[in-house]
């Protein structure tokens, strides 16, 4: 794959629009496809008319970010087309469900097309998928191929590009428990931008993260992946009421830290103070419980303090797991998630505040 992945980061790197797709990302992708639309009619309409529905509507033109709706296209004698674009981030039947009763709601009901590099994993309902590598090919079957104009040129590069992504952002779909979690820096150094590396950083957290839900559905929330301070982060913490305080529990892998971490929801003892500070380790010192790595993982704690704190309620300890697998994060994972639910098991016998709120974590 190391190879595979240099080359086609290195066409990237080629390829002017892929220079100018790495600052904007998504929004790059659907301002040139608008601009396609508009002047290119005969090829895009190829491209996209196949997609609409019957319908009418009042002239040809298209929208973006109407309703946070990436684009909508519209003709004449055919219906409204939606469609939301998705290239590094996974697609959300929330987000999606949220679009659908919008646009049910508009003179014109719309086809919806979920254009993603991603193929989602539940019923799609009124959606239609439609990859980055079938876009591509939709492109060039489109264009005239005695044309050699700008903007005809333009769109063959465009659809180059689009291949190329579709095969870069795949690399960072979870293949095998035997791989590492993180991307390494041997790979992504083929990539010259600091913007895409870190989004191919994010999706392949946001992609970790898919993999543990599936795992652990009983999650009492989704494991979530992501960024922080330039290093990809997967988390899960669940909320628990459990030696008679209110509290989420859970973990977080950042970089090579595995942390086990507890989130107070005493406002007595959170805050920034070096008092909050001083309640919050004596509370985690009465729990060693809270705070324990369960195997396969490191047993040696990292770093010179007992706890550290993420003001104003987060305490953690940690271990260092530079080279931790799919695998061992899934044991790591599920490890936690049962200590978290005899937890709940316990604290479901022991009387409750009244008042008492339960909060984020």
């Amino acid at each position: 794959m190391t190879d595979e992945f240099k080359a086609i980061a290195a066409r990237i790197e080629a390829n002017p629009l892929g220079r100018l797709m790495y600052g904007q990302r998504e929004l790059f992708h659907s301002n040139l496809i608008g601009w396609y639309f508009d002047r290119l009619p005969d090829a895009a309409d190829a491209t996209f008319r196949p997609l609409s529905a019957p319908g009418e509507d009042s002239r040809r033109f298209v929208e973006r970010e109407r309703g946070h709706m990436d684009l909508v296209f519209h003709w004449s004698d055919r219906a409204p087309l939606v469609i939301e674009n998705k290239v590094f981030s996974l697609p959300h039947r929330d987000q999606l469900d949220e679009y659908e009763a919008a646009a049910s709601k508009w003179p014109h009901r719309p086809a919806l097309v979920l254009l993603s590099v991603s193929e989602p994993d539940f019923d799609l309902g009124e959606w239609h998928y439609l990859s980055y590598a079938e876009f591509a090919e939709r492109i060039r079957e489109a264009l005239p191929a005695s044309d050699a104009s700008y903007e005809v040129e333009t769109m063959r590069r465009y659809a180059a590009l689009v291949s190329d992504l579709h095969q870069l952002v795949s690399a960072v779909d979870v293949q095998s428990d035997d791989e590492r979690v993180w991307l390494p820096d041997s790979l992504l150094g083929a990539i010259s931008s600091s913007q895409m590396r870190a989004a191919l950083r994010k999706a392949r957290a946001q992609r970790v993260a898919h993999v543990l839900n599936d795992l652990l559905p009983g999650l009492e929330q989704p494991a979530a992946g992501g960024m922080s301070n330039a290093t990809p982060l997967v988390e899960s913490f669940e909320y628990v009421y459990t030696r008679g305080m209110h509290l989420h529990l859970g973990w977080q892998l950042q970089g090579d830290q595995f942390r086990r971490a507890a989130v107070y929801h005493d406002q007595s003892i959170s805050g920034r103070s070096q008092e909050s500070r001083r309640l919050r380790e004596d509370v985690s010192r009465e729990h060693p419980e809270f705070y324990s790595f369960p195997a396969p993982l490191p047993q040696a704690i990292g770093g010179r303090k007992e706890f550290n704190h993420f003001a104003p309620s987060f305490v953690y300890k940690y271990v260092k797991a530079p080279a931790l697998t799919i695998a061992e994060l899934k044991a790591a994972a599920a490890a936690v998630h049962a200590e978290i639910e005899r937890f709940r098991l316990e604290g479901a016998d022991e009387d409750r505040p009244a008042d008492a709120v339960r909060r984020a974590p």
